[in-house]
């Protein structure tokens, strides 16, 4: 698979999970790309344990964060089949962001369906979740 020069995506056995890394600041089009690879990556290795670190790109606008919603993750429900964890590593910054947080669905959006996702700022607890996720399985709302 071949890669664009904003993204690194790498899958780890060790850990179980696929690591994405956003490598600069991206535009719209860059951003569906991006996650449309990342999904083709995780269906090739049955991984539904992601660590996205897009600590160096923009943060998620409405648009991007709509796409996600109504388009991609319902998608990504349906491809990848049973449960998946999302860990986003962000900057400090962007957890005191209100568009940003307005962006990021509630909790409440997660009930009922068979994936999660979360924010962190310290990789080392977002790998941790990310492994309470794939051992433990989905929260009970």
């Amino acid at each position: 698979m071949l890669v664009p020069d904003f993204l690194t995506i790498s899958y780890r056995p060790d850990l179980k999970m696929m690591v994405i890394r956003w490598m600069r600041v991206i535009t719209l089009a860059e951003m569906c790309q991006g996650y449309e690879l990342l999904l083709q990556a995780a269906i090739e290795h049955q991984c539904r344990q992601w660590l996205l670190d897009v600590r160096r790109r923009n943060n998620t606008d409405r648009e991007g964060a709509h796409w996600m919603v109504q388009e991609f993750l319902p998608r990504m429900e349906r491809e990848l089949g049973g449960y998946a964890a999302l860990a986003y590593l962000l900057p400090p910054i962007h957890l005191r962001d209100s568009a940003a947080d307005g962006a990021f669905p509630p909790a409440s959006y997660f009930e009922g369906k068979n994936f999660i996702s979360d924010r962190f700022i310290d990789e080392r607890v977002a790998l941790e979740w990310l492994d309470r996720q794939r051992r433990d399985g989905p929260p009970v709302f």
